[in-house]
């Protein structure tokens, strides 16, 4: 498996990808507009996992300027193919968001998960810390 930062031509696969974590109905979706917003955004940092050619991995981490001037480091989309789970992918790719971070000069960083992963994120270092709330806005 080789990282790299996410490029164009990655985006039918990472939305197919990216389809294993929640589906959403992207047909309506001009993907050019898609891309424009995405590149926009110069707080995420993406990445992409690669096996012979084809993109099994994809996650970002969002970098927060902090009012009292830390930097946060906000983990989110952490998926890996469903093919190509139990060959610590996963790890890898985690371990490449968190430097990442390191190199942003990052004091902690956070990320949301379900239950059922607790223990994988545990297992990489992370920690329980408070509940986690969403409100969802159509």
């Amino acid at each position: 498996i080789t990282f790299r930062s996410v490029e164009k031509e990655d985006i039918d696969m990472i939305f197919s990808l990216l389809q294993q974590l929640t589906e959403i109905d992207y047909s309506s979706r001009n993907k050019d507009n898609c891309w424009d917003r995405f590149t926009s955004n110069n707080s995420s940092n993406s990445i992409v996992g690669l096996y012979k050619n084809k993109v099994v991995a994809y996650g970002s981490v969002v970098i927060e300027n902090k009012i009292r001037g830390e930097i946060a480091g906000h983990i989110e989309d952490i998926v890996v193919d469903k093919d190509m789970r139990g060959k610590n992918i996963g790890v890898n790719l985690i371990n490449e968001l968190i430097k990442i971070a390191q190199k942003k000069e990052c004091y902690r960083v956070t990320l949301l998960c379900n239950e059922s992963l607790a223990n994988f994120y545990y297992k990489n270092g992370f920690k329980i810390n408070g509940i986690a709330m969403k409100k969802f806005i159509k």
